[in-house]
């Protein structure tokens, strides 16, 4: 009899626990890295958007890159891939505005990602990128041209 007795206590202290407790689903994407198959489909989408910007206007001068976006998720990431392209079309990437020739100012409107499709083996992830790139001459003042980028990109988990 008392063990019954203590069975049935058990059990509704455990139920008065799992009742009583939140089951609560936060959003902390700003403090870690996006999962494998998201980082894929958004640098896919970031470099569909980019293949129509011609770089060659930052050969030999030293440019510095301003990003602006909605998240702080990933506008280190975007400022270093703009960067890198200035590298590798003989451009000068620096951090400091004072100093540069041109600054390309990047304007981010969308940057991230969805679950399109979800089946019981596999997933859709959507990437997508917005945003307007515009070249400005430091030296003068004058905007030598300005880019509105675009860029979706699927990926399967």
């Amino acid at each position: 009899m008392k063990r019954i007795a203590f069975a049935v206590l058990a059990v509704a202290a455990v139920m008065a626990m799992v009742s009583c407790s939140k089951n609560v689903t936060s959003s902390q994407r700003e403090l870690s890295a996006r999962p494998r198959v998201e980082q894929r489909a958004l640098s896919g989408a970031i470099n569909q958007a980019m293949q129509p910007v011609d770089f060659s206007i930052v050969m030999g001068k030293k440019v510095f890159v301003e990003t602006h976006s909605l998240a702080k998720t990933d506008k280190d990431f975007i400022t270093a891939y703009v960067q890198n392209k200035v590298a590798e079309n003989g451009g000068i990437p620096i951090n400091e505005e004072s100093g540069c020739d041109l600054k390309i100012l990047n304007m981010v409107k969308v940057s991230g990602t969805d679950e399109i499709t979800r089946t019981i083996l596999t997933d859709q992830v959507r990437g997508q990128f917005e945003a307007t790139l515009s070249f400005m001459d430091i030296k003068n003042g004058k905007v030598l041209k300005v880019y509105n980028v675009n860029g979706q990109n699927d990926e399967t988990r």
